[in-house]
């Protein structure tokens, strides 16, 4: 066999050469597809393991109130949602809120980042986690004395007098939990407000007072 090479002609030996080139390439080009279906795979399995917690559903939500406070005429009330689900979900953006009043109607809360008693101090209302059995919290605040300035509370001067309850609903959903309403010594006469949802249990971000 030696003898018959060292025959070849320098054509013959060229294309042997070019067949060995292309054969090697074709070697190197399945291995590389190999792995990189393993990484596409692994890639596949990763992202599946890292999906993100869904929005907590209404029936996840258990809702109650929390702390009340006053000052300068001003009141306020905690809304606390806790993750009595099975799984971790998340909540964002403002609850809806407003106090109902005899005959069914309400009056409604207007939406604001912060207000006197406090709320929320990022500029845009931030993403909370929610993992089962953990709470987060958003704050309403109200004025607790007729507008006009009169010296007794009336339903003539002070829009939430009477009221009946208090109708809160998660951010993104429609059923309201029914609440009992502000105690009479802080009845919601005007101004009343809800701030976003933040996480712990005081209706604050952390850097507001």
């Amino acid at each position: 066999m030696a003898m018959r090479r060292a025959g070849w002609s320098a054509g013959t030996r060229k294309a042997v050469l070019s067949l060995s080139d292309v054969l090697a390439a074709i070697v190197a080009t399945a291995a590389a597809a190999v792995v990189a279906t393993g990484c596409a795979a692994s890639g596949v399995a990763g992202s599946g393991a890292a999906t993100s917690p869904q929005e907590c559903a209404a029936a996840d939500l258990t809702v109650m109130t929390g702390a009340a406070g006053a000052a300068a005429g001003h009141s306020s009330l905690v809304l606390l949602f806790t993750n009595s689900g099975s799984a971790t979900c998340v909540v964002r953006g403002y609850p809806g809120v407003a106090v109902q009043l005899p005959g069914g109607r309400v009056y409604k809360a207007v939406r604001a980042m912060t207000g006197y008693m406090g709320g929320d101090a990022a500029p845009s209302p931030l993403r909370v986690q929610l993992a089962p059995g953990v709470t987060a919290s958003a704050l309403i605040e109200w004025l607790h004395f007729p507008q006009d300035g009169s010296a007794s509370v009336t339903a003539a001067d002070c829009a939430g007098h009477g009221a009946v309850r208090l109708l809160v609903t998660a951010p993104d959903r429609t059923a309201p939990a029914m609440l009992a309403p502000p105690a009479p010594v802080s009845p919601v006469c005007w101004g009343l407000e809800v701030h976003p949802i933040v996480a712990g249990s005081a209706g604050q971000y952390p850097s507001t007072h």
